[in-house]
């Protein structure tokens, strides 16, 4: 018995360390939310057209700064940052505070289920 105690709590432990934030998030549900709060100024298609904002696709895993053709101020450019989805977390509530600089005009994402669909589209982006 104490066995099979063991076990069920360490199947319920590994559930609950591999169930984060990204895990419930719905890429298609975040393709809509992009469409609302992003894509007036910004484009995830492959063609990497840039708008009023640099073209997002591919940005997990890439370097802020650094889409050709787009004029980044330069908090964006000196950042050293690499966006990751907990870049982006912590990104998109509040740009502006958290790149102090950046010439991005947008308030922010604050309902956190929306933001993590958002990321979860922009991962699906490459």
């Amino acid at each position: 018995m104490d066995r099979i105690l063991i076990a069920l709590l360490g199947a319920l432990a590994a559930s609950v360390l591999t169930t984060g934030p990204a895990a419930a998030a719905d890429p298609e549900a975040g393709q809509e939310d992009f469409a609302t709060y992003c894509g007036d100024c910004h484009s995830t298609s492959a063609d990497m057209v840039n708008r009023k904002g640099p073209s997002l696709f591919g940005i997990v895993g890439r370097k802020a700064g650094t889409v050709p053709g787009f004029e980044y101020s330069d908090a964006n450019r000196q950042s050293g940052w690499v966006w990751d989805e907990d870049r982006l977390r912590g990104y998109l509530p509040d740009p502006r505070a958290a790149m102090p600089g950046t010439k991005m005009k947008f308030d922010g994402v604050a309902d956190s289920d929306e933001a993590e669909d958002i990321i979860a589209f922009l991962a699906t982006r490459k």
